[in-house]
């Protein structure tokens, strides 16, 4: 019969999330409780799997020391590990840096590994041996090839490499213990359990090297969206048979895109936004979803989008009216005027020049960047104030369609 543990990464228990929207009343509360009961999850799901140990890759806090709240789950959480003799391994990552006593230091069953330098700790357990091996943060920017440092050594059994640090650069996620996959292969584990960035991530075959992805997506950002979760291992002797993800996420975010081509009113719009909202919660197996929307294409519901505070009101028109499963937690639009761009572009109107500085700032991300921040200190429309930052294309398609959708009121009204 397969032996089994379970890797997890990025808990970030009792952290706040970020950058999300309004949401309705009453609902802080559950935000705030979603990453224990994620915690509380993954323990539920190493006594269902009967997994020999857990792994933890990193940023199990949000901070060095956690807050009373984290602590306090996690010895509960461990206590009932315990009881099935399921053991703990730790590393701490950037957010929550080895300086000083680890949260986790003197709890039964649970080994953390030291900073800087890796260790490895055996188990000899009933069904073989398994050597786990680590390394710690021990302050928050660690620009060093920590995996360099690894070594298998001559121990029998399974061995389990456990990272935090970035297989290269990650849009969203800072540069932390940079190495690559030929640096994790050649250390000769058979698995590795990397932590940092947030999405799952199969990065090597063979040996496995994961990132489990955070517990409890964080924010509306589009690598925390969908199921999150952790990853259920199973191993014999010094072979990993399987792996597959498990989802423990309490609450999630969702994004989805709905196009206003077609549509004739208003009721149309809200019955197209509804719609896809229930596709989406339909997948969420009974997970409250944080949803944002973003209205795209072209037709006369422009005229409509850019109303001042429509959009606002939309979301809360939609929201109060849903069941508890569901959230709107923003509506964006890069929507644009009922036109053709490309007839657009070939004619002698000051249009086509516009549209052509646009095209010329699409190619140049540099550039674009520049006049977006600008744009952002002295321009306060909601069809740009409503979009991720980090969505530079987003960002510059709603600028673009609101500029064609002022030239084109100017010349109706001319």
């Amino acid at each position: 019969m397969p032996r089994r543990f379970i890797h997890a990464a990025d808990l970030h228990l009792d952290s706040p999330f970020v950058g999300i929207g309004t949401l309705r009343e009453g609902f802080a509360e559950t935000m705030r409780d979603a990453s224990l009961e994620a915690w509380d999850a993954l323990i539920d799901c190493c006594l269902e799997e009967e997994a020999e140990f857990l792994v933890l890759s990193g940023d199990l806090f949000d901070r060095a020391d956690g807050t009373p709240r984290g602590r306090s789950r996690v010895r509960r959480g461990i206590e009932r590990l315990q009881e099935r003799g399921i053991r703990v391994f730790a590393v701490h990552g950037n957010h929550d840096p080895l300086s000083g006593r680890s949260p986790l230091a003197g709890l039964e069953g649970v080994h953390v590994f030291r900073k800087d330098v890796p260790t490895s700790e055996t188990l000899d357990l009933p069904g073989g041996p398994v050597t786990v091996h680590g390394v710690s943060f021990g302050k928050r920017e660690v620009s060093e090839n920590l995996a360099l440092k690894f070594a298998r050594g001559d121990a029998p059994g399974l061995h389990v490499g456990v990272l935090h640090c970035s297989l290269g650069e990650r849009e969203g996620h800072g540069t932390y213990a940079p190495c690559t996959v030929a640096d994790l292969v050649a250390a000769r584990m058979d698995y590795w359990a990397l932590g940092h960035i947030h999405a799952y991530s199969e990065e090597h075959a063979e040996p496995p090297v994961i990132y489990a992805g955070t517990l409890q997506g964080r924010s509306p950002k589009p690598g925390e969206r969908g199921p999150h979760g952790a990853v259920v291992v199973e191993f014999e002797g010094d072979r990993v048979l399987e792996h597959r993800r498990v989802e423990l996420d309490r609450v999630r975010f969702e994004a989805v895109e709905v196009s206003i081509e077609g549509l004739d009113d208003e009721a149309d719009l809200e019955r197209a936004l509804r719609s896809a909202a229930a596709g989406v919660v339909a997948q969420a197996d009974g997970r409250v979803v944080l949803l944002r929307a973003t209205l795209t294409g072209r037709g006369p519901l422009y005229e409509l989008l850019v109303r001042d505070e429509y959009l606002t009101g939309l979301r809360s028109a939609l929201d109060d009216q849903e069941a508890d499963d569901l959230v709107w937690e923003r509506i964006t639009s890069t929507a644009g005027p009922a036109v053709d761009l490309d007839e657009l572009r070939q004619s002698n109107a000051f249009a086509a020049e516009v549209l052509g500085a646009f095209d010329t700032l699409a190619a140049d991300p540099t550039e674009l960047q520049h006049v977006l921040d600008g744009l952002a200190k002295s321009f306060t429309d909601t069809a740009l104030a409503g979009l991720p930052t980090e969505d530079l294309a987003g960002r510059l398609a709603a600028a673009r369609e609101l500029a064609l959708g002022l030239m084109l009121e100017q010349d109706g009204a001319a």
